[in-house]
């Protein structure tokens, strides 16, 4: 408050020469800053944050110009990771890290939300492979629909379960986090994470229906009816409605090769 009280008063005493325009210019701009500052203060204040943040914030309101003309670089400092070769700490308090996340489930099969379930599968070459599932993805992939479950301790089994997830479009990721990280905007998609697959196998085991798109970006925005199939034949049947390429030879499918 000490700090807020003295730049409002260096802002007046500047203001006393300046026309009234570039008062009210220069004003808008001070205001914006304080309000923002205000906010700012009022969320650490409420939120606990480690000995690393604190240090940190209290370091920020020593420097006014900082403080007041950006917050937004005390945001990207309080919740960057401080360099690897420093161990700031409190005086007189015992060492203390910042808190981190779980480790991630490397034995799930398949994990529910609000709307739906995901498969993960582990090949034996390393990686994940994700897959958001509907009905007909997890009826071939021969899963519990309604129970989460694990993967196979048998690295055959895994194999060969990973294989039917890349007959359906699944998205390989070096681990989950790199998934996370996408989900998250840490980082964007590659054009092979991108791009979205949809593969549909006729029930008589004849050939394979495709469809291609580069992103989300490109999908028609009524794909979603080939989400609504109760079986693959229904699938295939709403995916020639989109255009989808069929191929007598899944052998010949780039993407499953």
């Amino acid at each position: 408050m000490r700090l807020l009280l003295q730049h409002i008063r260096l802002t007046v005493t500047r203001y006393d020469d300046a026309s009234l325009e570039e008062m009210h210019t220069s004003m808008t701009l001070h205001c914006s800053a304080i309000t923002a500052a205000l906010v700012l203060t009022a969320f650490i204040v409420s939120n606990p944050i480690c000995p690393v943040q604190a240090t940190v914030f209290s370091q920020s309101q020593e420097d006014s110009s900082l403080y007041f003309m950006n917050p937004l670089k005390i945001l990207s400092k309080l919740f960057s990771h401080p360099p690897a070769n420093t161990s700031p700490t409190m005086d007189d308090s015992p060492e203390v890290s910042c808190p981190v996340g779980p480790p991630l489930n490397t034995q799930k099969r398949t994990e529910f939300g609000k709307t739906g379930g995901t498969a993960f599968g582990y090949p034996s070459s390393g990686g994940v492979l994700i897959k958001d599932l509907d009905v007909v993805d997890a009826l071939y992939l021969r899963i519990d629909r309604f129970a989460a479950s694990r993967r196979s301790s048998n690295v055959l089994e895994e194999d060969e379960f990973c294989e039917r997830m890349r007959r359906i479009g699944a998205t390989w990721w070096g681990d989950e986090q790199e998934y996370i990280d996408v989900l998250l905007g840490v980082r964007e998609r590659t054009e092979v994470e991108a791009r979205v697959l949809v593969f549909g196998w006729p029930s008589d085991g004849r050939g394979v229906w495709v469809l291609r798109y580069a992103s989300d970006r490109d999908v028609p925005r009524d794909l979603g009816r080939v989400n609504l199939a109760v079986n693959m034949d229904e699938r295939c049947r709403v995916m020639k409605e989109f255009g989808a390429t069929f191929y007598p030879d899944p052998a010949s499918v780039e993407e499953l090769r």
